[in-house]
């Protein structure tokens, strides 16, 4: 699906009698408008073409350099993801972690313009999210708009500072985060551990997602299977699926944060 399509905003009324919520309608045709979310009046509605435009502008001001990963979209939600290649840390020696992020929007008032840093396995590209070490940023100011400009600072300065190591609590947050993947790569699953990181930490995975995980974590020949073995075969399956869906999105930052406090 096009997630580029022409959008407007059209007051919504019955027997004329006026309503105080709109129906955001795509242009799927010259004649067809679809309607892909009901919002309301001071829903700041942005064109999915904005955000990723906002995108590569907060990319461009940043000091590392970043690249487009993925586009997510369903009709109503949009994910905007980029990746670096700058080294947030080493995992263990050749298996490093870089700097991403993540722009969203919805057309269903379900999620707002806004952004997120993560993290990049480099070796193989799997995406992890996080919402315990990473804050989310949500613009207040669309792009066209005269506050836009301050946005964008306060973004890229956000950025600069994790990265410039001057925003001390967010460095402290993402020292964290490679601190406990290490020592998720120090830790032996056995089939007891496996069930008691699934019950204490991951039980909100749905069964059919986790079976799909384990299949992955237990496939080949290997003399142990690590944390740092799980957790990858969970963001494998989750970035990489042929037809992901927005809780795929979740799901991947409830199992990098869960099996994160696992070993805190």
């Amino acid at each position: 699906m096009n997630p580029y399509l022409p959008i407007r905003k059209v007051p919504l009324d019955y027997n004329g009698i006026s309503s105080s919520a709109f129906a955001v309608q795509m242009q799927h045709t010259d004649n067809e408008w679809k309607e892909a979310g009901v919002v309301g009046n001071s829903y700041m509605l942005l064109p999915n073409e904005e955000v990723k435009n906002a995108a590569h502008q907060v990319a461009e001001e940043c000091k590392i350099d970043f690249v487009h990963d993925r586009t997510f979209f369903n009709g109503r939600n949009f994910v905007y993801s980029m990746k670096s290649q700058h080294v947030a840390g080493e995992v263990k020696p050749g298996d490093d972690v870089a700097l991403g992020m993540q722009f969203w929007n919805s057309y269903d008032g379900s999620k707002a313009f806004g952004f997120a840093m993560m993290l990049y396995r480099l070796i193989c590209t799997n995406g992890m999210m996080s919402k315990d070490h990473f804050n989310t940023y949500r613009f207040k100011h669309e792009p066209k708009s005269e506050n836009w400009d301050e946005n964008l600072e306060q973004v890229v300065s956000n950025i600069n500072n994790l990265v410039g190591g001057k925003d001390m609590q967010g460095r402290g947050r993402l020292d964290n985060l490679i601190a406990n993947l290490r020592k998720l790569d120090g830790l032996d699953v056995t089939t007891e551990k496996l069930g008691y990181i699934r019950h204490n930490y991951l039980q909100e995975i749905p069964v059919g997602i986790w079976g799909q995980i384990v299949d992955r974590f237990t496939h080949g020949t290997r003399e142990d299977y690590s944390g740092w073995d799980l957790l990858n075969a969970s963001t494998d399956l989750l970035w990489h699926k042929e037809n992901p869906t927005i809780t795929t999105y979740g799901q991947n930052a409830v199992i990098v944060d869960g099996l994160c406090r696992a070993v805190a």
